[in-house]
């Protein structure tokens, strides 16, 4: 079987523990590619979250009492919908929303308890129609924006609406500066839907589908970056990925990790990077080593 992530993994390990199926570290290790190091580290991931619900037995394991697992694969799907459902009130609108989605986020609703919102509300519907139809029949907007406290007006071809670091944002290509850009839409104040079509350009609509965060630049390549990951903290990238770009490229005995992503402009990972520090050491490119120096700095400094 190829290799698939490490949640993935963990996830169909531990759907059939619950399945109470006796599974075996050698055996799993064959099935998934990987070495015993890391079905064995699956196994204590699955205890520390989930408890004493399985019985060892050598090398191997079986579950003796179930979890619940009925929405796991998609929870954390369901709650970014369901947040985006309740913030423009579109619960009800079945052309939005299909009747199987709806009916899954409502037996999730009767599950779980998501309490992360959005940050922002947008409460005009009348924005996102003009949107909506801009997007779908390739029509430019004029759009007035606020931006240090005055209104900035463009044309503007729009592609998509991202929601991105808990923030909506309509993306594509600004006629009047003829640059990409993100625009956030609780800031767009002024907007009109013009005649004029246009054709999207496929380099612009490939880019929309790499970014991972507000701050990749359209046009510029992207760059592997590499972070060495403490054993205290290996657990939280295993179970999440931080940019959609994240790979697992090393396993140490102890636990550590070497961890890779791909980004076009440093300020992608500066949080990442500073949440976990000194937990964490970017390995490549020595670059970002010198910019987080800076970043820091310049927060000490008071200048950030």
């Amino acid at each position: 079987m190829s290799q698939q992530s490490s949640l993935y993994r963990t996830i169909q390990i531990l759907k059939d523990l619950n399945e109470g199926k006796k599974l075996c570290i050698e055996s799993l290790a064959i099935y998934y590619e990987v070495n015993e190091r890391t079905i064995q580290r699956d196994f204590r991931l699955i205890r520390e979250i989930f408890g004493e619900f399985m019985t060892k037995e050598g090398r191997c394991y079986q579950g003796h009492k179930k979890v619940l697992l009925d929405e796991l694969l998609h929870a954390t799907d369901l709650m970014t919908l369901a947040n985006i459902i309740n913030l423009f009130d579109i619960t009800h609108k079945s052309s939005l929303i299909s009747v199987k989605t709806d009916s899954m986020i409502k037996n999730s609703m009767s599950v779980y308890e998501f309490k992360s919102k959005p940050f922002e509300m947008i409460q005009n519907q009348e924005l996102l129609k003009t949107l909506e139809h801009a997007i779908k029949f390739n029509k430019e907007l004029k759009i007035g924006y606020q931006a240090n406290n005055k209104i900035i007006y463009r044309k503007f071809q729009a592609y998509r609406i991202l929601f991105l670091n808990e923030n909506f944002y309509l993306v594509g290509w600004n006629l009047s500066k003829n640059y990409f850009e993100y625009l956030r839409i609780a800031l767009i104040k002024e907007f009109s839907i013009s005649s004029k079509s246009f054709y999207k350009d496929s380099e612009i609509v490939a880019f929309i589908k790499t970014i991972q965060t507000p701050w990749a630049k359209f046009g510029i390549p992207q760059q592997r970056v590499r972070f060495y990951v403490q054993a205290s903290i290996a657990k939280y990238f295993l179970l999440k990925k931080y940019l959609p770009s994240q790979t697992i490229t090393k396993e140490y005995n102890d636990g550590a990790l070497e961890v890779a992503y791909h980004i076009n402009d440093f300020k992608e990972l500066e949080e990442l990077i500073i949440k976990w520090l000194p937990h964490l050491k970017v390995l490549e490119p020595e670059a970002l080593n010198q910019h987080i120096k800076g970043v820091l700095w310049g927060k000490l400094e008071g200048t950030d």
